[in-house]
């Protein structure tokens, strides 16, 4: 499995805070793609000049399961359920029920292996939606957090499958964001990183006193 270690330097003459972002996962339905927006799954807070902020990551994912939810642009998307899903063994998780009767929510689901499409993972909504209330899919990434982060999400329909690949690129931006904040990146200067090909690798991103980003890669 793959590890990452990305480290931001702020070369700016004062403090600035970070979000880190992946770059939303392809995900096709029937063939079509379908639009996902990417979360913040790891926030970086008041990084003083010159002083190096780092985090080493796996390429783990989970399957991401929130309702009632709606996917919108600056929405929080907050308490979700996850299941660990590897694409290199093609996981396709099933939901096989769902429920939401009063305070309570909850769903079942099945994983199973080579049943996704290589370098995916699948989600099958085989149950019936809760009445009136959306459905949110995706996945999460754990990046110095206790837990799975809400990292790329859609709006799901029931009784299809959704094919999931995730990519080994990220987004860094400028800013302070909470964990799971749906935003759009087209509006919004970013240092990309790309870690397609390397298995083991540090990417160190700085950030000049006029704003632009710079990355570098170890190995090159």
């Amino acid at each position: 499995m793959a590890v990452w270690t990305i480290e931001i330097v702020n070369a700016g003459g004062k403090v600035r805070s970070y979000a880190l972002l992946p770059a939303p996962p392809e995900v096709t339905l029937d063939g079509a793609p379908v639009t996902v927006w990417p979360a913040v799954c790891a926030p970086f807070d008041y990084v003083e000049p010159n002083a190096p902020r780092a985090a080493t990551f796996s390429e783990a994912v989970q399957a991401l399961f929130a309702f009632p939810a709606k996917v919108e642009v600056d929405r929080v998307i907050k308490t979700a359920f996850t299941v660990p899903v590897n694409p290199l063994a093609r996981d396709l998780v099933t939901i096989t029920h769902m429920e939401h009767e009063g305070p309570s929510r909850g769903f079942a689901e099945k994983l199973t292996a080579g049943a996704a499409e290589p370098g995916h993972f699948a989600i099958d909504t085989k149950a019936d939606f809760p009445q009136g209330d959306g459905v949110v899919l995706g996945m999460t990434k754990q990046i110095d957090s206790n837990e799975p982060v809400p990292a790329a999400v859609f709006d799901a329909r029931q009784h299809v499958t959704y094919q999931i690949r995730p990519r080994p690129v990220f987004h860094l931006i400028e800013g302070r964001f909470v964990r799971g904040k749906v935003l759009d990146l087209s509006a919004r200067p970013s240092a990309v990183i790309d870690f397609t090909g390397r298995e083991r690798a540090k990417a160190a991103i700085v950030q000049a006193a006029d704003g632009v980003f710079t990355v570098t890669y170890d190995p090159a």
